[in-house]
């Protein structure tokens, strides 16, 4: 176990001088049916993450913060030692749509790498919807929908704020270090808000073994070539990151005006800028010799060292018409573009016969991503008890990418989307509304597609309220999965029709019951669901006559399903409890297993303690339960083998504590996993104790 010292991480943020903002209590949600409402009337199960919440965390980027949501994980897996996504469900990461501003974001096929990229200052909430919103979004939603809302102009004079965050573990290692500042405000009528935020990460390593081969294929490869290769050892000790070298710049803003009581506009910028580098045990690189022209012998379980500079510009402009007497109409254009570099290179070039590293340099993933999106949505009430809501829209992605062939030139991919949404909100009674939803979907790499929604509330009393939900979730292979060609540090990937398979759309029918409700000092939300999945998209391992690789198939069935249960009780008036307990079962129907790495159980306690007007203090213990997973065997020998693994149980504990000095400045402080809790490192390891502090000026 490593051990810790308690040493200073501060986050400061500074509230402006001017009178702050108060949070409406009545908490209201728009993600959910593309209307405002009422977080009781939605007939999903809902998640709001307020910007208190979010300063109280004193997270950093968004993936501190879903760290402390209930029923969302971060799921690493095998190859992904520094990079983690979000499942929700049991339905993996490409079933989790991630929104800024309800807009989709240019970056990789999964949404790993943005986790790091959001920064915590910009966010002034994060509503998520848990279950297929395929309905109102289409494709990537079959798990549900988190989006993040920045922050956005407030009437009044401007509004600073001001942070500096720093914290590392005991051993000096896994620091990491942000400074940011936002100003918003809105003058007669016009409104503005700018960010700019720079984050920066030192490694976290762990040793692990390198178990190197050369590959000797039969008739393919003379002796003396394989010869040249007799420098490289059968094993290296290698330090394997598990927390990359990063820098991050973020800037951005809007800019907004009201031409009248009916008519109002905006436009959204905003740009990034990113460095990272790590070390990692490459499951292949070639060498630099060659047996015959063109032909370079690759060596396998290698130490190498990636290095990537990503960068990405989002612009969008939006309009809102509300000047006929109950219809509102929304129109809104937006372009992400991604353009990603990565170069790996052999940590033992010299053996492996190049004159220098930068010599053994190949491109990793490079790739420039082109979204543009034109959507149109009208908000129209037709009578006192039914509000519809109709919308269009048309996406093109362009993915120019270097993994689409074993070369290193770019190459071209692109997908075309088109689909119209009816959906009406129809109230029966004062105490009861029905939700009904249809969707068509037309994709230029997949059959058109049509989807359902029928949800239901029924509100009884303050204390109980009863809802049902059936829905409809659709996903079309992505790029990756259809088109990638390319031997990659971690293993070869080839997509379906790379390999020939007839690749489908995978579909999810699911339901859902649920019940919240407020018993005086008792708040409880609790929820059974039933996901069906039918030609589920999952990445399998397969052979050839070179080996292993890794592609794509449809699961002919499965299966998700589970409980949510939330509960906070407040205790006395300076003490309050939370408590969230999820369960969740998954199964291929076809082998009868888990699908991999998806907890069986995660279960989060918080206690909140008020100690005056200006101190509060928070410890938190959450427990991640069992998962399976694939392990794959391949010590000693070129011939890899797969066999059925699990990981245990763990739990962690965390600490804060915040201080308002005055109504302009605020301290926090705080250490991650207190005990020292050892993560098994398929899972995505855990650099120790963490102590974090942050301080607000304002």
């Amino acid at each position: 176990m490593k051990k810790y010292i308690i040493l200073s991480a501060i986050t400061v943020s500074v509230l402006s001088a001017y009178e702050a903002v108060v949070l409406d209590e009545i908490v209201t949600i728009g993600t959910a049916t593309k209307t405002q409402k009422h977080i009781d009337g939605v007939s999903a199960s809902v998640e709001v993450v307020t910007q208190k919440e979010i300063e109280k965390m004193g997270a950093s980027t968004l993936k501190d913060i879903f760290a402390n949501v209930p029923g969302l994980y971060t799921q690493y897996g095998a190859s992904k030692k520094s990079k983690s996504s979000i499942s929700i469900r049991g339905m993996g990461a490409r079933g989790t749509l991630i929104l800024v501003d309800g807009r989709r974001l240019g970056g990789e096929v999964t949404n790993r790498y943005d986790l790091d990229r959001i920064p915590a200052s910009s966010i002034e909430k994060i509503e998520i919807v848990k279950g297929p919103m395929s309905t109102l979004y289409g494709a990537d939603a079959t798990g549900g929908v988190i989006n993040i809302i920045t922050k956005k102009p407030k009437e009044g004079k401007p509004q600073i704020n001001f942070g500096i965050r720093y914290g590392q573990n005991g051993d000096g290692d896994d620091k990491n270090k942000n400074i940011h500042l936002d100003i918003k405000g809105k003058e007669n009528k016009l409104g503005y808000s700018v960010y700019i935020n720079r984050s920066s990460t030192t490694p976290y390593t762990q040793k692990e073994v390198a178990d190197v081969y050369v590959k000797q294929n039969q008739n393919k490869l003379k002796p003396s070539a394989t010869a040249q290769l007799q420098g490289l050892s059968d094993y290296y000790t290698e330090d394997v990151t598990y927390r990359e070298d990063s820098e991050v710049l973020t800037l951005g803003g809007r800019v907004e005006y009201d031409f009248s009581d009916s008519i109002k506009a905006g436009i959204d910028v905003n740009r990034f800028k990113e460095e990272r580098e790590g070390s990692y045990i490459g499951y292949f690189h070639p060498s630099n010799v060659s047996p015959k022209q063109g032909q370079y012998i690759p060596v396998y379980n290698i130490p190498v060292d990636s290095n990537d500079d990503n960068k990405r510009v989002d612009i969008g402009a939006d309009v809102e018409i509300a000047s006929i007497e109950d219809l509102v109409l929304k129109l809104r254009a937006y372009r992400s573009y991604y353009k990603k570099r990565n170069t790996t290179t052999a940590k033992y070039w010299n053996e492996m016969q190049y004159d220098s590293k930068e010599a053994s340099a190949k491109s990793g993933m490079n790739a420039n991503v082109d979204i543009r999106s034109y959507e149109a949505l009208a908000n129209y009430i037709l009578n006192e008890h039914h509000l519809f809501t109709a919308g269009i829209e048309k996406r093109t992605e362009d993915r120019d990418a270097t993994v689409f062939t074993q070369f290193d030139a770019l190459t071209s991919k692109s997908v075309d989307y088109k689909a119209f949404y009816l959906q009406d909100e129809w109230m029966i009674a004062d105490d009861f509304n029905v939700i009904l939803g249809a969707r068509y979907d037309d994709i230029s790499n997949a059959n058109s597609k049509t989807t359902f929604k029928l949800g239901a509330v029924k509100n009884f009393d303050k204390a109980f309220n009863l809802r049902g939900n059936f829905a409809q979730g659709y996903r079309a292979p992505d790029i990756r999965e259809l088109y990638i060609n390319k031997n990659t540090p971690n293993g070869r990937q080839r997509g379906a029709e790379v390999v020939g398979y007839d690749l489908k759309p995978e579909f999810t029918n699911s339901y859902e019951a649920g019940a919240n409700g407020r018993l005086g000092k008792l708040s409880y939300d609790v929820a059974i669901f039933y996901n069906d999945i039918k030609d589920m998209i999952a990445e399998v391992t397969a052979k050839d006559d070179n080996g292993q690789y890794f592609t794509f198939r449809n699961l002919s069935k499965a299966k998700t399903y589970g409980s949510d249960i939330n509960v906070k009780y407040k205790l006395s008036d300076s003490v309050g409890a939370r408590l969230s307990w999820n369960e969740l079962r998954t199964k291929d129907k076809k082998t009868g297993k888990e699908l991999e790495f998806n907890p069986d159980r995660i279960v989060s306690a918080f206690l909140d303690v008020e100690i005056s007007e200006s101190i509060d203090t928070t410890i938190g213990a959450k427990y991640v339960g069992n998962q399976y997973y694939k392990k794959t065997i391949s010590r000693g020998t070129p011939k890899e083998t797969t066999v059925d693994a699990h990981t245990g149980g763990y739990t962690t504990v965390d600490w804060s504590i915040n201080y308002a000095y005055n109504k302009h400045v605020a301290l926090y402080g705080g250490i991650n996993n207190l005990t020292d809790k050892k993560i098994e490192d398929i899972l995505g390891s855990s650099s120790g104790g963490t102590v974090q502090n942050f301080v607000s000026i304002g």
